[in-house]
Order: structure tokens, then C-alpha cells, then sequence
């Protein structure tokens, strides 16, 4: 954008010198000076070192456009893309916990959500109902926010940090007709029974 500016300059410039009447010579030498110093030539430079990466990054991101385009045209689904990816590649790392060094395949993925759906279904939540999930982040949400999504069941995710007043909120506000909670955070069970409680009237 600089060099654009730089150009721009020295050819306005060069213009107006024309305009006044400055031989072509002198006004090209002075656009040149106005060029130079506004810092042309590094730019260019800058733009000759960069030219690979840059390349690469619109290549990258013009993939990404056409594949978003390509899944909106057929009216796809995260949960669907996640079911294609899982099938091309049963067996590569989906997810790796950070802390503990856990590594779960997308098959292993794929049939744990598929398990979250069915059991989902089996309480009586039709597409549209909300779940609350409140609980800290390992591979076992992502399971289960995909397990709901594959049937329509909205998952409102609860920020684990949260305890009594802003939990009971926040679990009120989402709508939620039932709350997954991991044991790690049972403390705030008794506040999330008298969510449910107060909800449920």
C-alpha cells in the first residue's frame, strides 16, 4: 500500500511538473527523487521476497472459498463434513489432548457422537430443544456437541468458570431442558438442580 502511495506520488507529481511547463527530463528525474524517497524501491524489494509466501496464501485461501462455496451449494452440514472427513481418514488423530497426550481417531469420534445422538434421541429431545453443556474442555465435549448436532439438539456451551448466580443465569437464559455437566465440576450440581427445578415450572 506504501509503494502504491509512492507511485502515486512521483506520478502526480511528474504530472504536475508537466502541467507547469518543466522539460519531460526533469519532471521524470524529480518523480523518480519523490519515489525513491518515499520508499519505492524497498517496497518493490519487499514484494520480490514475499512474492512465494504471498503466492502460497492466495492459492490457500482461494481453496478454502472454493470449498465453502462447494459445501454451501450442496447444503452440507458440519456434522455431515465431519462424517466424510471420518470416513477418507478413519484412522488419523482428530484430537489430541494437550495435558494429558490423549489421541482420539476420527472413527473413534465419529462413533462416540454417533452414540451421543442415539442417546439423545432416546430421552425424548426433538431438533430444536437446547442442552446445556458445562464442563472443562477435552475431547469428550467436542463428542458431545457433535453427537447433538447430528441430530438437531443445540448444544448451549456453559462456561465452565462460571458458579451460582451467573451459572444459574446463563443455564436459565440458553433455555436449556437438560444440563451435561462433567464430574469434575459436580460442585455446581446442586446449583444446576435448582436451575432445572425453577426452569422446569
Amino acid at each position: 500500500m506504501r509503494g502504491l502511495a509512492s507511485a502515486s506520488l512521483s506520478m502526480g507529481s511528474l504530472s504536475l511538473l508537466r502541467l507547469l511547463g518543466v522539460h519531460w527530463s526533469w519532471g521524470l528525474a524529480v518523480s523518480l527523487g519523490v519515489y525513491l524517497g518515499t520508499g519505492g524501491w524497498r517496497y518493490l524489494r519487499i514484494v520480490v521476497k514475499t512474492a512465494k509466501r504471498d503466492l502460497i496464501g492466495l492459492y490457500v485461501l482461494l481453496r478454502v472459498k472454493f470449498s465453502l462455496y462447494r459445501h454451501l451449494r450442496a447444503g452440507s452440514t458440519i456434522p455431515s463434513i465431519f462424517s466424510a472427513t471420518a470416513r477418507r481418514h478413519p484412522g488419523k488423530p482428530a484430537l489430541i489432548q494437550e495435558g494429558t497426550g490423549e489421541v482420539w481417531s476420527f472413527s473413534q469420534l465419529e462413533e462416540l457422537s454417533n452414540g451421543v445422538a442415539q442417546l439423545v434421541l432416546s430421552l425424548g429431545l426433538a431438533p430444536g430443544a437446547v442442552v446445556a453443556v458445562f464442563m472443562e474442555s477435552r475431547p469428550l465435549f467436542v463428542a458431545l456437541w457433535l453427537g447433538m448436532a447430528k441430530v438437531g439438539v443445540e448444544a448451549a456451551l456453559i462456561n465452565f468458570n462460571l458458579r451460582r448466580d451467573s451459572l444459574l443465569h446463563c443455564v436459565g437464559v440458553s433455555g436449556a431442558r437438560a444440563v451435561i455437566f462433567g464430574a469434575e465440576l459436580a460442585e455446581g450440581e446442586r446449583s444446576l438442580s435448582v436451575c432445572l427445578s425453577v426452569c422446569n415450572q
